[in-house]
């Protein structure tokens, strides 16, 4: 069974403001305060510092990066502009929790049927540590059994269908597979017919006007799509099966167009 582990982390929504390029007020207060306390600190806190923080904390990552590294953290985590911040973090979390409570019944059952594969059976406790909602962030970190999250609600049900994006990069981070390829099956399971059969209703690749799915996959998406809807029909198919096929009917072709090593590291999850 997969279950989830919501975290609210003091240390992970403070590296998350600070190396944000944000416009939001309490945020600039916040990154002001910081400087003038400790700038060197600063410095060091406004690097993507995500995998420290899940393996562990800061305090245990960065003990040689600056001086008096806890008693900084901890007159930090004291000012007004923290704890503001820190405890919007934990009503969102909250409403994030509780959303994912109320559809696991029915997204287990859609995504199985989508996937044909039985989702109760898949043995996984992940952790989710949630920022604030005005900074997002959704990335997959399997091998630590994390998961980054934050994101404002675009429209209905949109956490739980993009945790379950990030769940399935979890789910078939050990299999044999094209990554690109079976990124865009998440994309088609989760973004797309998860949330139609979640929401009642909608279309493919956007919701509400709003373009979905990242946007070096949109035209593979849409290439595998035909044979997506009658892979949908067919009882007899799972989605690594499927992968399968389709690794083999488009041998030698590109599924990609090229892009930036840079703009692939970027966009990734």
């Amino acid at each position: 069974m997969i279950t989830l582990e919501f975290v609210v982390d003091k240390d992970f929504i403070l590296q998350h403001i600070l190396k944000s390029y944000s416009d939001h007020l309490p945020f600039l207060r916040l990154k002001r305060k910081v400087w003038e306390m400790n700038k060197q600190l600063y410095r060091v806190l406004s690097q993507n510092l995500e995998p420290l923080v899940i393996d562990g904390g800061l305090a245990r990552g960065l003990p040689r990066a600056t001086a008096d590294l806890k008693e900084s953290l901890s007159s930090i985590y004291k000012t007004n502009d923290f704890k503001k911040v820190f405890h919007e973090t934990e009503r969102y979390a909250s409403t994030i929790e509780e959303q994912w409570n109320r559809n696991y019944i029915d997204s287990v059952r859609h995504l199985g049927d989508i996937t044909k594969l039985d989702i109760l059976e898949i043995d996984r406790k992940i952790r989710i540590f949630i920022s604030h909602p005005c900074l997002p962030r959704g990335r997959s970190y399997a091998e630590e059994n994390a998961i980054a999250w934050s994101h404002p609600d675009e429209w209905k049900n949109y956490a739980v269908v993009y945790l379950w994006h990030e769940i399935m990069h979890h789910v078939t981070a050990n299999t044999r597979s094209a990554p690109h390829l079976m990124h865009s099956l998440i994309e088609l399971s989760c973004d797309n017919e998860l949330r139609i059969r979640l929401n009642g209703g909608g279309k493919y690749f956007e919701e509400d006007g709003i373009p979905l799915g990242h946007k070096y996959l949109v035209d593979l998406n849409k290439k595998i799509l035909p044979d997506w809807k009658k892979y949908l029909r067919d009882p007899n198919e799972n989605i690594y099966q499927f992968e399968k096929r389709m690794r083999r009917k488009w041998r030698g072709e590109k599924l990609l167009k090229p892009r930036s090593r840079l703009v692939e590291w970027a966009e990734w999850h």
